[in-house]
C-alpha cells in the first residue's frame, strides 16, 4: 500500500489506484487538513477508487468527520472513521467508513514525532 501513497512532511499526499490508473491529491478534498496522515491515506485510496469507476468524480469537500471509539476486531485495536463528503462536481454527499488500527496510529505518532525532533 506505501507503494501507492506519497507522504512527505510538509507536502500534499497523493494517493494512487491500484491499478496505476488513477491519482486523487490532498488538493482535490476541501477540509482534509483536519485529518491526521493515516486518515488522509485512507480516505484518499477510497476517493481514487472511487475515480477508477466514475472518472467525473470530485473535487470533494468533507462535510463531517465522526471517531468512533476504540474496540477489537478479529483481535486488534482498531478506532472507526465515518467521514460525510460533498462530492462538489456532481453535487452529491456520500458516506466513508474506514477503520484505523493502533498499529497505524502507533506508526503515525513515530513518524510526527521524528519529524519534530529534526
Amino acid at each position: 500500500m506505501e507503494k501507492r501513497i506519497k507522504y512527505e512532511p510538509g507536502k500534499p499526499v497523493i494517493a494512487q489506484s491500484k491499478m496505476g490508473e488513477v491519482t486523487v491529491s490532498e488538493f482535490e478534498v476541501g477540509g482534509i487538513e483536519g485529518l491526521t496522515p493515516v486518515e488522509k491515506k485512507h480516505l484518499l485510496l477510497q476517493l481514487s477508487r472511487d475515480r477508477v469507476k466514475d472518472s467525473s468524480s470530485g473535487p470533494w469537500e468533507i462535510v463531517d468527520v465522526l471517531r468512533e471509539e476504540w474496540r477489537t476486531v478479529k483481535a486488534t485495536l482498531v478506532q472507526p472513521i465515518e467521514l460525510e463528503i460533498r462530492d462538489t462536481g456532481k453535487d452529491e454527499l456520500f458516506r466513508v467508513w474506514f477503520d484505523i488500527t493502533k498499529l497505524e496510529r502507533d506508526l503515525e505518532a513515530a513518524t510526527l514525532n521524528n519529524n519534530l525532533d529534526q
